[in-house]
């Protein structure tokens, strides 16, 4: 099943993130190198802050947010 929006996924390294945006997208690395991953905004705060950018290749999805937008609108007024 391929990754979509409103999905709560992990990412290679275990972080917990949301997909916000169907389809991969072109993300450059901080190393420099570019490629094509899912994005979204991590959950937890394991390597970054809740709410910054996350990304993956090969996300495992975990879960589904059906209301995506009032999800977000709440954790925006969390922090």
């Amino acid at each position: 099943m391929e990754p979509k929006r409103g999905d709560v996924v992990i990412c290679g390294i275990g972080c917990l993130g949301l997909i916000t945006k169907d389809g991969m997208h072109p993300i450059i690395y901080k190393d420099g190198n570019r490629g094509m991953a899912y994005t979204g905004i991590h959950l937890t705060n394991k390597v970054c802050p809740v709410g910054s950018e996350w990304s993956s290749r090969n996300p495992i999805i975990v879960g589904h947010i059906d209301h995506i937008d009032t999800f977000l609108i709440h954790l925006k007024n969390e922090n």
